[in-house]
């Protein structure tokens, strides 16, 4: 986890956001793009989350990265749980 100050809040990465790395939908822009980072914000004084941010990166190659709030994205694909493997039969 890495934590640096911004103003009056901690801004701290959210390493194992469960929308790290998939591609997404932003209804509110119209556009698709891949959750490169997600950033929480806390507030020094209160200590509570002030806001999560997550940072895409676009899937029509123009270059123009954005931020979203992470609960309004929709994943493209159904994010799958890992299977537990039970073994092979004979």
């Amino acid at each position: 986890m890495i934590a640096t100050m911004e103003a009056n809040l901690w801004v701290t990465e959210d390493t194992g956001h469960r929308l790290l790395g998939q591609a997404v939908a932003h209804p509110a822009s119209g556009r698709h793009g891949t959750v490169g980072a997600v950033l929480i914000y806390v507030s020094k004084i209160t200590g509570r989350q002030v806001r999560e941010v997550a940072h895409m990166r676009p899937m029509d190659h123009s270059g123009r990265e954005w931020t979203a709030d992470p609960d309004t994205l929709q994943p493209l694909r159904p994010i799958s749980l890992p299977v537990p493997d039970r073994g092979t039969h004979s």
